[in-house]
Parts: structure tokens; C-alpha cells; sequence
């Protein structure tokens, strides 16, 4: 168990750590109503498309925890080979980029499956229980 926390707080298995830390932030934001799951879809359309129509958020939360996975166990699995110095370096650089590229695939494969489960148009707008109107989570008022 010490190995895999020493593992999750080493570079690069660090960066995603972060970035996974983040997206759980969003989702809890979710499930709070103070957030949308399609709230990134309008800032990457072309990357929505491509994905099939799996929210923005979605794609990036499956990237997110795959290359995590592949570092934290890539980074396991390089502890006992001693490597040092450069060598070291550059197998860890190596690391993230594989796990970049592994993860995209791994969402771009996941995409059109998680599409199927997806609905094409986003339910019924929540309303102010006080007004009536429209909520927008982003700005914190109610639309009129």
C-alpha cells in the first residue's frame, strides 16, 4: 500500500492525480445541481462530435482515470528496476506519454457505447423553485 501512495505522489503519476482530483470537483458539482455534465460540450464542440456525442466531461473523465490507472501501475511496476538519473527521466516522460495515448484510445473505443446511454437532448432545464425560471449553474442567478 506505501508503494502505490509513493507512486500516486510522483511525477507523472502526480499531474493526473491532480486533474483526477479536479474532475471528481466537477462531478460533486453534478449530483449537487450546480453543475451540468454537458456544461464543456459548447467550448469543444469538435471533440463532442467526435466523440459521438459523449459529453465533454465524460470523454474527459474516462481519459483522466485511464492514464492515471497506466501510470500508477506503470510507476509500480519501474520501482524495482532501480533505474536512475536519466534514465529514469526519460522512462517517466515515456510513461505519460504512453498513458495519454492509451487513455484517448481507451475513450475513443469507449465513445460510441457510452453514446447509447447518452441522450441526444439534454432534459428539462431545472428551474428557480422561487421564480420559476430557468437556472444557469454558471452564473448563479436564475434566467428571465
Amino acid at each position: 500500500m506505501g508503494q502505490v501512495v509513493e507512486a500516486v505522489a510522483q511525477f507523472p503519476t502526480v499531474i493526473l492525480t491532480s486533474a483526477l482530483v479536479v474532475a471528481l470537483g466537477f462531478w460533486l458539482l453534478v449530483l449537487l445541481g450546480r453543475a451540468d455534465a454537458r456544461d464543456f460540450d459548447t467550448d469543444a464542440p469538435s471533440l463532442a462530435r467526435a466523440m459521438h456525442g459523449v459529453p465533454v466531461a465524460v470523454t474527459a473523465s474516462v481519459v483522466i482515470v485511464s492514464a492515471w490507472l497506466i501510470t500508477l501501475t506503470g510507476m509500480v511496476l519501474l520501482e524495482p528496476t532501480g533505474l536512475a538519473g536519466l534514465g529514469d527521466a526519460v522512462a517517466r516522460v515515456g510513461l505519460l506519454a504512453l498513458s495519454a495515448l492509451v487513455a484517448w484510445s481507451v475513450a475513443h473505443a469507449l465513445a460510441a457505447p457510452l453514446a447509447r446511454l447518452v441522450p441526444d437532448r439534454p432534459g428539462p432545464r431545472r428551474r428557480d423553485a422561487a421564480s420559476g425560471v430557468p437556472f444557469d449553474p454558471g452564473s448563479g442567478h436564475a434566467r428571465g
